[in-house]
């Protein structure tokens, strides 16, 4: 199976997505270069220096780099979005290739156990758990994680339903082998695609929520920053303060529109139809 189809280059809303995550990626990747200022050193005289020469986007409320906090910033961002992702979709097609392929009162307890936790408002839940525990960036990882995994494994039971009885399936227990060979050798390579568009689009929904949490103050903890905690700086004074709310605010936008198209790209790659 190929991962991508070879007109995935003539696909618009693919290629915008690339461009606009590539251009943050750079500025994640080569932005300590192209500033001498560390994200954490505070200076008081400068503080709340607008735009300039020796600060190009500005500085803080303690006088520090605003542009160095936005790229070490944007880095954690990414770090928690792309791990909370990894492990919840790990969970979700575990729960769902096994809940789907065995079937019966299994596929039944499973299913309702992930309508129940569907049920929970996720932003609510993950507020309070983060609020009455001692946040940090593995706690604020695990618990996004685990209240991300059930949108993944309802779609890959959506999946495994419609290839267990087909006939290669068939062909591989005539054969005897075993239910984790069969899942994860020939199974899970056939559902890919819903995999990965999942998976994307999880990331971008995952940087909405762990910035929602740092801009309340419930998420990156000082000294570390996130576009989040950035952007609840400049809430005090947003149109005086502009450079601490607006870059931000515009690299948060750039990064989810851009998962989001690229997600939308590969949706219709995989599934032609949504193209129409």
């Amino acid at each position: 199976m190929k991962i991508l189809p070879s007109n995935a280059l003539k696909n618009r809303s693919l290629s915008s997505g690339y461009a606009a995550i590539g251009l943050v990626f750079l500025f994640l990747l080569l932005g300590p270069l192209l500033t001498p200022n560390n994200h954490t050193s505070q200076d008081l005289s400068v503080s709340l220096q607008a735009p300039s020469a020796s600060h190009w986007v500005g500085t803080d409320y303690y006088g520090r780099d605003v542009f160095a906090r936005l790229v070490y910033g944007g880095r954690i961002t990414w770090l928690v979005a792309i791990a909370a992702t990894l492990i919840a979709v790990c969970i979700g097609t575990i729960i769902g290739l096994f809940s789907a392929y065995r079937g019966g009162w299994i596929d039944l307890v499973v299913m309702r156990l992930v309508d129940v936790m569907l049920a929970f408002p996720k932003l609510f839940v993950v507020l309070l758990i983060v609020g009455l525990g001692a946040s940090s960036i593995n706690l604020l990882i695990w618990v996004l994680a685990l209240f991300s995994w059930m949108e993944i494994a309802r779609i890959i039971r959506s999946e495994v339903m419609s290839q267990k009885n087909r006939t290669y399936i068939k062909s591989a227990r005539a054969l005897g082998f075993g239910t984790p060979r069969i899942l994860f050798k020939h199974v899970l390579p056939n559902i890919l695609g819903p995999i990965i568009v999942s998976s994307v689009l999880l990331i971008s929904t995952i940087i909405l929520v762990e910035s929602g949490l740092s801009f309340l103050g419930l998420g990156i903890q000082a000294p570390n920053a996130s576009w989040g905690s950035i952007l609840n700086d400049g809430k005090i004074d947003p149109l005086g303060t502009w450079w601490l709310s607006v870059p931000a605010g515009l690299l948060i936008l750039t990064t989810v529109t851009g998962f989001n198209l690229i997600g939308d790209g590969l949706q219709q790659l995989f599934d032609p139809k949504k193209s129409l």
